[in-house]
């Protein structure tokens, strides 16, 4: 503790003995009236983890027994798996096509 916060703790403590008994009886009823207020809001800290735990539950039973998504590349018939491929194998020769079309001097016409 630094000097500071020793003088000042000693003035706090001087005055707080000097102080009359109708002062200090004021101040026991305004903590004690703090205190009850305070024990009288506690039951919302309860409630909310309450709350959150209950909708929780329930996005976990939606999630557990909704009905499962179709994924599209496992059902997807064989005419469709051809062409897409074919789109890939377009996609990945495009440096090639675009070389092609740029070129200008081989064309015969």
């Amino acid at each position: 503790m630094t000097d500071l916060e020793k003088q000042l703790q000693d003035t706090l403590r001087h005055s707080e003995n000097e102080l009359d008994s109708a002062t200090a009886h004021r101040l026991v009823a305004a903590r004690n009236t703090a205190l009850n207020a305070v024990n009288q809001r506690r039951w919302p800290g309860v409630f909310i983890p309450v709350v959150s735990m209950a909708a929780i539950s329930l996005v976990a039973v939606i999630l557990v027994f909704s009905p499962p998504t179709q994924n599209l590349q496992q059902n997807s018939s064989p005419q469709e798996e051809l062409m897409l491929s074919e789109e890939i194998d377009l996609y990945e020769d495009m440096e090639f096509y675009s070389w092609l079309a740029s070129d200008t001097s081989n064309l015969k016409g």
